[in-house]
């Protein structure tokens, strides 16, 4: 059954990783040379959302913690590691929600709707 994962239907930020990198089958010139890759961090679930996912994403709350993350001169990895064990746990509620979410095709705000 999925779930909607929610905090008072705020936007979440999730901690995550990107680099660029040119893909060595093309031209120097080639502006399509470029590709980016990404990862969204996460680590084990706590207790509220754990028998959802035994993973869930890396939440960055907003304030201070958001600007940090967001610095593009955070790059020292023991800085990193400090910043994301300052990362408070998510405290996110779920609740089970229609089927109807697998499927790309279906939109709307109903899909967030609780089943029960």
């Amino acid at each position: 059954m999925p779930y909607f994962l929610h905090r008072d239907h705020d936007l979440l930020a999730f901690a995550g990783l990107y680099e660029l990198w040119p893909d060595p089958e093309r031209a120097q010139d080639d502006p399509d040379r470029w590709l980016w890759s990404y990862t969204v961090l996460t680590h084990p679930a706590p207790d509220t959302v754990g028998h959802v996912h035994d993973r869930s994403p890396v939440v960055v709350p907003r304030g201070e913690l958001r600007e940090r993350w967001l610095d593009p001169a955070l790059t020292d990895p023991d800085q990193v590691r400090e910043l994301l064990a300052a990362i408070p746990e998510p405290r996110l509620e779920p609740y089970e929600v229609s089927p109807a979410v697998n499927s790309p095709g279906n939109n709307g705000p109903e899909l967030v709707q609780p089943l029960h």
